[in-house]
């Protein structure tokens, strides 16, 4: 049986915002660069959106007790920033 919640917590790091951008090709400047960051409205680094929709994979995939889920659709709705060294639920 499938619980009706499942939730896990994620404190996102420069490390993990790095690495995703290498890996997704996504080196935009307010996402890598501390000082340009610095000259916008959000004044520090913003973590890419695609890095935090990535973890809805980890969710199904990691922390269901079932290998009978498939992952089949998501709808994303980005209502705040999330910066280097906050927390997240999942």
């Amino acid at each position: 049986m499938i619980p009706e919640r499942i939730v896990f917590k994620k404190t996102i790091t420069a490390k993990d915002v790095d690495s995703f951008a290498e890996v997704s090709g996504d080196y935009n400047d307010l996402h890598v660069s501390d000082a340009f960051a610095a000259q916008t409205r959000f004044k520090e680094r913003v973590v890419h959106g695609m890095l935090l929709a990535s973890y809805f994979s980890q969710l199904v995939g990691m922390h269901l007790q079932t290998n009978k889920v498939l992952y089949l659709n998501q709808s994303l709705n980005f209502k705040n920033p999330v910066f280097i060294d906050d927390e997240i639920e999942v």
